[in-house]
């Protein structure tokens, strides 16, 4: 649900962007990598004292695993992290995203290298779909 929320707040972002660019309103989505904070700190973050085992091999419970051990060694630094997003947001014209740190630059890489994919292996059948007399 943790993803699902983050996804659903970047299509509303995005989508206000395009919706409010008329007024000289930008929006900007932020997609931050892991940061050295406390977030993983038992104080933050409550889990299972028991995992399910229908989790076990799964993104999930890799995830739950990392963050076990992952408590302050994160990569990021919050105040570089901090200072950039003050920095971009200082300039006239706001990016769409901003990818914050080295691990979240990956992972849009990969998701762009997937969408990128999966338009490659259907681009000329789904072109296809157009009514014959389309221009």
């Amino acid at each position: 649900m943790y993803n699902a929320s983050k996804f659903a707040v970047a299509g509303i972002s995005e989508a206000l962007a395009g919706e409010m660019a008329p007024f000289g309103i930008q929006s900007m989505v932020v997609e931050p990598g892991v940061f050295r904070t406390d977030f993983l700190d038992t104080r933050s973050l409550s889990t299972a004292a028991q995992r399910m085992p229908a989790y076990y091999g799964t993104p999930a419970h890799a995830t739950l695993d990392w963050s076990d051990t992952a408590n302050h060694t994160q990569l990021g630094d919050p105040v570089k992290g901090a200072a950039l997003i003050y920095e971009v947001t200082s300039e006239d014209k706001l990016p769409g995203h901003l990818a914050l740190g080295r691990d979240a630059i990956e992972r849009q890489l990969v998701k762009i290298r997937s969408l990128q994919d999966d338009l490659a292996a259907w681009q000329d059948k789904s072109a296809a779909t157009a009514c014959d007399d389309a221009l």
